[in-house]
């Protein structure tokens, strides 16, 4: 193996259940909750072509295990965090931001300057960065690093497709709604996750330019904005305040939570909207790894892989069945779900 960090989350799933009931209100998550970013990038594998999709799925547990590896690496490297998201409505953009924000990187630091790029985030540059490692690892056969680098790669694209971290009111603290990041992108996925249809269909097409791709998404990202405040304030003064949040005693203090009925009654109120975010996000991923692997110029090397063997084929073959029929957690086939045995 190459010097990567190969850091796999290792959690049952009744423990993934209790923190993610007792997740603090007053305190946003970085991304997508654990439980999403690991169930999209699954599915991503399943929806690459046959071909690449078996390479991929040869190695599936190592990239979903790592697909939440960049926001564990948030504890202790400092350079992580802006990573993850463009908070393009932030003053310094000024009133046309959805236009004015130049594609290039050397362009954008030039015009509003390398820090304050580093404090409004750089999300869709680092998606372009690592696409580009990803290439240049494909094309000169580095297959642990083609892993690594589609773990990261995954995990920014699925950021960049979700609303909150797009805006400088990335948890609903300039609103009085503080709290909306987590319920958003990761409470609800947790509560309603069963009732997801992880096969909508999608294809996966080949992206000509990533960079403006990545600006594309942040820009659907952005405009969901709205109705996602709007429900969280619809849903509140539907169940009042004292419905809506529960208080907790932890470490000697009482902290506020929402209530597992406002948790629910948020997810019905936005209908399908996160669901198809989500799988959205794992069309863009897989095709992100497919778009890499072309501009490598195809590279065969991924296609005769030496684990892709009888057994693996086999498996990829039910697994695709059961993700087409809508059955992987039926078949109890979906990883983000399982619990993670203690070697």
């Amino acid at each position: 193996m190459e010097n990567h960090p190969q850091i796999l989350f290792k959690m049952s799933k009744i423990r993934l259940i209790k923190i993610l009931s007792l997740l603090v209100m007053f305190i946003g998550i970085s991304s997508w909750g654990f439980l999403a970013h690991k169930t999209l990038q699954q599915v991503s594998i399943l929806q690459l072509p046959k071909d690449l999709g078996l390479f991929y799925y040869a190695n599936q547990d190592y990239i979903v295990q790592n697909s939440v590896r960049p926001d564990l690496r948030r504890n202790y490297d400092k350079t992580e965090d802006n990573k993850h998201y463009l908070d393009m409505d932030a003053p310094v953009f000024g009133p046309n931001y959805r236009t004015d924000i130049p594609h290039d990187y050397a362009a954008a630091i030039k015009k509003y300057s390398f820090d304050s790029l580093k404090k409004e985030g750089i999300v869709p540059w680092e998606i372009s960065h690592v696409y580009g490692l990803l290439v240049h690892a494909f094309k000169y056969n580095l297959r642990d690093s083609v892993l690594f680098y589609s773990a990261d790669l995954g995990h920014y694209v699925s950021d960049a497709h979700v609303p909150l971290h797009t805006t400088a009111n990335h948890d609903g603290q300039l609103t009085g709604q503080k709290g909306v990041h987590v319920l958003w992108e990761s409470l609800v996925p947790e509560d309603m996750i069963q009732t997801y249809s992880l096969n909508k269909p999608a294809r996966v097409a080949y992206i000509r330019n990533p960079q403006d791709f990545a600006f594309q998404i942040i820009l659907e990202s952005h405009a969901m904005l709205p109705e996602l405040f709007r429900a969280e304030t619809d849903v509140r003064n539907m169940l009042g305040e004292q419905k809506s949040f529960v208080m907790v005693e932890k470490s000697g203090k009482k902290l506020k939570y929402f209530s597992k009925d406002f948790i629910h009654a948020y997810g019905e109120r936005l209908g399908a909207s996160i669901e198809d975010r989500m799988l959205t996000a794992a069309n863009r991923v897989a095709s992100f790894w497919f778009s890499a692997w072309k501009d490598a110029g195809s590279p065969k090397w991924v296609l005769s892989s030496k684990e892709i063997d009888l057994q693996v084929k086999s498996s990829y073959s039910l697994d695709q069945n059961s993700w087409k029929s809508n059955l992987l957690i039926k078949d109890k086939k979906l990883i983000s779900l399982q619990p993670k045995v203690a070697e």
